[in-house]
C-alpha cells in the first residue's frame, strides 16, 4: 500500500498528466507559439510530472531527496511566470504598453534567480549550507519581489482602467486575484522548507502531509487550472479565424 506521500505523487500525476498538461499544450498550440503563459504551465506540468516520479522512488525512510528539492524549488519560476504573463495580458488589453513590458522584463528577473536556487540547493546538501542558505535565501527573495510588484502592477491597471472592470476582462482580473493570494502560500511553503530545519514539518518530500497539501500542492493545483479554465473560457469566447494573444488583443478591442 503506497504511503501518504507516494499517493500524494500519485494524485498529481494524475491531475497534471490528465488536465493541465495537455490542456496546456493545446493552448499553446491553438493560440501559438508566443503565447507564453501557456508554455509555463506547460513547463509547471512537466516539472510536477517528474517531481512525482521522483517522489515515488525516494524512500521514505531516507534522507530528502536533492532531486525532490530542486524540482520544488525550480517550480516556483512557472508559477510566478503564468500570473506575470496574465498580468502582462491585463496591461496590454488595457492599454498599459509600458507596464506590459515591465510585466515582460520581470520574467528575465525569474530566470535570473533560477540559477541562484539551482546551487544554494545543492550547497545545502553539501558541506556549503551556510552559503546554500545564503543563495537560497537571495533567490526567494527576488521571487518575493516579483510577486510584489506584479500584484502592484494588477491592482494599479484594475484600479485606473474601467475595461479591466468590464467582461471579458472581468474573468481574467478575477482569475489574477484569485491566483495571488495562492501564490503567495506557495512562497511561504518553499521559505519555510528550506529554512525551518528544527523538524521536518515542511519537508516536500517526508514532512507533513496537511502542510504540504494546503500551502504547496493546493495552491499549485489551483493555480495551474485557473488558468487553463481561463485560457479555454477565452478561446470559447473568441470570433473564429481571430488570432489573439497577449501582443494582438489590443487591437482588436479598440476596434
Amino acid at each position: 500500500m503506497p504511503s501518504s506521500h507516494d499517493a500524494l505523487a500519485i494524485a498529481e500525476l494524475v491531475i497534471y498528466g490528465g488536465t493541465a498538461l495537455p490542456c496546456s499544450l493545446f493552448l499553446w498550440v491553438k493560440e501559438g507559439w508566443r503565447r507564453f503563459e501557456w508554455a509555463f504551465v506547460f513547463l509547471l506540468a512537466s516539472l510536477r510530472i517528474i517531481g512525482s516520479i521522483l517522489q515515488l522512488k525516494q524512500d521514505e525512510t531516507g534522507p530528502p531527496s536533492k532531486s525532490v528539492a530542486i524540482v520544488n524549488g525550480i517550480g516556483l519560476s512557472p508559477l510566478i511566470g503564468i500570473t506575470l504573463m496574465l498580468v502582462h495580458r491585463l496591461c496590454k488589453t488595457s492599454q498599459h504598453q509600458r507596464l506590459a513590458k515591465v510585466a515582460l522584463f520581470l520574467h528575465f528577473v525569474i530566470f535570473g534567480a533560477v540559477p541562484l536556487l539551482v546551487i544554494g540547493i545543492l550547497k545545502l546538501f553539501s558541506s556549503g549550507k551556510s552559503l546554500g542558505r545564503i543563495l537560497t535565501a537571495i533567490g526567494l527573495a527576488i521571487f518575493l519581489q516579483v510577486y510584489l510588484v506584479q500584484t502592484f502592477l494588477a491592482l494599479y491597471v484594475y484600479k485606473v482602467s474601467a475595461m479591466a472592470k468590464q467582461k471579458p476582462f472581468s474573468y481574467l482580473v478575477f482569475t489574477i486575484f484569485t491566483i495571488t493570494p495562492l501564490l503567495l502560500l506557495r512562497l511561504l511553503y518553499s521559505a519555510l522548507a528550506f529554512f525551518v530545519t528544527s523538524s521536518k514539518t515542511f519537508s516536500p518530500s517526508n514532512g507533513s502531509i496537511a502542510a504540504q497539501v494546503l500551502l504547496s500542492i493546493l495552491p499549485e493545483n489551483v493555480i495551474a487550472l485557473l488558468a487553463v479554465g481561463w485560457g479555454m473560457l477565452n478561446l470559447k469566447k473568441e470570433p473564429k479565424g481571430s488570432q489573439s494573444s497577449a501582443y494582438e488583443l489590443t487591437s482588436r478591442t479598440t476596434s
